[in-house]
C-alpha cells in the first residue's frame, strides 16, 4: 500500500512540473513582460516620440519571446496623455490532446509632452 501511495505522489509531482513548464512562461510574459514593456515605453514617449516607441515595443516583445503574430499594440494620444495598449495571445498544448488559450492585455499611460 505504501508503494502505491509513493507512485501516486511522484506522478502528481511530475504532472505539476509538466503543467508548470507549459504555463509559467506564458504567464510571466503575459503579466510581467508586457507590463514592463508598456510602462517603459510610455515613460520615454515624450522624449523620443512615436516612431522610437513603436519600434521599441516591437523589439522588446520579440526579445521576451512574444512573436509578432501573437501580439498587437496601439499608441493613442488622449488629451495631454499617451495611452499604450498591448495585447498578447498564446496557447499551450497538453499531451497533444488539450489546448488552452491564454489572453493578456495591459494598458498604461504616459505624458505626451514634458514641461520643465
Amino acid at each position: 500500500m505504501k508503494s502505491i501511495s509513493s507512485v501516486f505522489w511522484i506522478l502528481l509531482l511530475a504532472l505539476i512540473f509538466y503543467v508548470g513548464f507549459k504555463v509559467v512562461p506564458l504567464y510571466y510574459r503575459g503579466i510581467f513582460g508586457i507590463r514592463g514593456i508598456c510602462q517603459e515605453n510610455a515613460d520615454v514617449y515624450h522624449k523620443y516620440g512615436r516612431g522610437y516607441v513603436q519600434s521599441g515595443i516591437s523589439e522588446m516583445l520579440r526579445n521576451i519571446g512574444i512573436p509578432k503574430e501573437n501580439s498587437e499594440f496601439s499608441i493613442t494620444p488622449e488629451g495631454d496623455m499617451i495611452v499604450i495598449r498591448i495585447r498578447y495571445e498564446d496557447q499551450a498544448s497538453f499531451f497533444d490532446r488539450y489546448t488552452k488559450d491564454f489572453e493578456f492585455e495591459y494598458e498604461c499611460e504616459g505624458v505626451l509632452k514634458s514641461v520643465y
